[in-house]
């Protein structure tokens, strides 16, 4: 009798979890769908789109160390789809949807199936997890792969044997998508892993196979990359721009503390936006609150407590110590966070109905919808204070008050509003230079310098994608490189793409052929500069200006010799 009434409500707990699955899934979509960008939102879009159709990490498709097995899992679905944003789209909203399913099991086990629900209900509503699940990028299977890793290790630190292989083998090939989740997550692993186990030969058998499973998932993406790439030379080499930038963010590396304290700041406003404003004072209020039972031995040596540091800890103060420049880096640890904030909305609410007499079900609900409403509202409404016009304007050559406003945009804003002016600005840039052409790309060359925002704005990376039939350059000197990882001094360098593949050189004076069939050179660079004055001042420059603010420059070129010399590149017309 008793078997059969655990049957039941064995079956009853899943027909439960199937339903909650499929709300959340539901409500990924509702909250999803609507609200996609139209075209390829940031450079590494488009690293990742033209990876689709060639993989080759030397030419960034896509930028180092390469992403072997997201990249591959996007050339499967775009064999179905066919267009490389709506692929990259979908595997962001694929991604979202399954981190917030997994968050939901692993909270179930770990606290309650209130608090699960709660969490993942936050994670959906999170502004920053919102913002990456709208647009072409990688960071949400980052998020799943995360959770995938802690969610298998769970299962093994409560002994189900299988899992110590399958946690194993999620952890290596998590690096296949993203390197960095193998040191982050690797604490957390090992902890799952050996904590139960107080046989020291049954550890050390344990050990062998669970590393050895490891290496095996490890070796199944990096053979091919290093192969791909062309030898372990080739590939070691690629990835030295990505360590070459913590110059600028890191004082361990050499930049400056103001720099630093910049970056830390920016990290601390990502989390406020990730934990959606009040989720983030509720937690700092939480510890505050109960800061002597949380500082009790008893539940510092908790091992749930010691799981979700692990979780939360490596990855958190890598990003404080070494920061980088996008918060996607913060969705390794997000989830986990909206986790806890479900748990802290729970006792918040219990806390409250006891003190007031009434159902803690219906404060949290309360709680719960208004915290909704203001990310919504936050995520939604159509407000901008990105100042478009400042896109192309260097650092340097920005009044104080369009340097304040750059440093709120890129604290506080990643909202859709920003996805919809970026996808409005490439569609005005592709109308323009389509009419500047006549449609006719053997008559037209791009000329883009100063772009500060690569992630917006009419980059080259963008411009070389969209406009894969024209002359294409990105020119760098010593003058607007300076907050890039690779300096130039002394030294000139220009990235050309055409049919979407590309070159570079690099040297200290470069010519830029300008062919004998163009008939408008488009400029795309900030008017305020010396390179720009340089140039107005050897030939006519003619301006268009968009409804946002920004110009689009060109100079008619049709029949005339071109020979200008300007910040090391000399445009002279071709003869052949």
């Amino acid at each position: 009798m008793q078997e059969k009434i655990k049957s039941l409500i064995t079956k009853d707990n899943s027909r439960g979890d199937m339903v909650v699955s499929l709300l959340l899934i539901l409500l990924v979509l509702i909250t999803r769908l609507p609200f996609t960008s139209k075209f390829l939102y940031e450079w590494d879009s488009v690293n990742f789109a033209l990876a689709l159709d060639k993989y080759d990490i030397l030419l960034h498709q896509p930028q180092p160390p390469g992403y072997i097995l997201f990249v591959g899992l996007g050339k499967v679905l775009n064999q179905i789809i066919h267009d490389a944003n709506t692929t990259l789209i979908f595997m962001s909203i694929l991604f979202s949807a399954l981190t917030v399913i997994l968050l939901y099991y692993l909270g179930k086990q770990l606290f309650s199936r209130n608090i699960a629900i709660t969490g993942a209900i936050l994670l959906i509503f999170s502004p920053i997890f919102w913002f990456y699940g709208e647009i072409a990028t990688i960071y949400p299977s980052e998020a799943f792969l995360a959770i995938l890793i802690a969610y298998t290790s769970y299962q093994a630190f409560k002994g189900r044997k299988i899992f110590f292989y399958l946690s194993s083998l999620a952890l290596g090939l998590a690096g296949g998508f993203r390197q960095d989740l193998i040191p982050f997550m690797f604490p957390l692993w090992l902890f799952c892993l050996f904590y139960p186990e107080r046989d020291y030969k049954q550890m050390m058998k344990r050990m062998i196979t669970a590393f050895g499973v490891l290496a095996a998932s490890i070796l199944l993406w990096l053979v091919p990359s290093i192969i791909l790439t062309g030898g372990l030379e080739s590939y070691l080499s690629a990835g030295g721009h990505f360590s070459a930038s913590f110059k600028t963010s890191s004082v361990i590396f050499g930049a400056l503390p103001s720099n630093h304290l910049l970056m830390d700041g920016m990290l601390a406003s990502w989390l406020m936006i990730g934990l959606g404003f009040i989720g983030g004072i509720l937690i700092l209020l939480f510890v505050f609150t109960r800061r002597k039972t949380i500082l009790n031995s008893k539940i510092l040596k908790n091992p749930k407590f010691i799981f979700m540091s692990l979780w939360i800890l490596p990855s958190f103060l890598f990003l404080v110590f070494i920061p980088l420049s996008k918060p996607g880096y913060t969705l390794t640890f997000l989830p986990a966070l909206t986790l806890i904030l479900g748990y802290v909305f729970i006792n918040f609410s219990r806390d409250i109905g006891l003190k007031f007499n009434i159902s803690s079900k219906s404060v949290c609900s309360a709680i719960l919808i208004i915290y909704i409403v203001l990310n919504s509202f936050y995520f939604l409404y159509p407000y901008n204070l990105n100042e478009e016009s400042t896109w192309e304007t260097q650092i340097s050559n920005m009044n104080s008050t369009e340097k304040i406003i750059l440093g709120v945009d890129m604290f506080f804003m990643y909202n859709n509003e920003k996805i919809v002016i970026n996808d409005r600005n490439m569609d005005w840039h592709l109308e323009i230079i389509g009419n500047l052409s006549n449609l006719n790309p053997n008559n037209t060359q791009i000329i883009i310098r100063d772009i500060i925002r690569e992630d917006q704005g009419f980059s080259w990376r963008k411009a070389m994608y969209q406009l894969p039939e024209y002359d294409v350059y990105y020119l760098f000197d010593s003058d607007n490189s300076q907050l890039k990882s690779n300096k130039l001094n002394n030294q000139v360098s220009y990235s050309y793409g055409k049919n979407h593949t590309s070159t570079s050189s690099q040297s200290s004076v470069l010519e830029i052929p300008i062919n004998s069939s163009t008939e408008k050179i488009v400029w795309i660079m900030d008017d305020r500069s010396q390179f720009f004055q340089e140039l107005q001042s050897q030939i006519e420059i003619k301006t268009i200006q968009l409804p946002n603010g920004l110009n689009v420059y060109y100079s008619d070129v049709k029949d005339k010799k071109i020979d200008l010399n300007t910040g090391g590149f000399i445009f002279k017309t071709s003869t052949s």
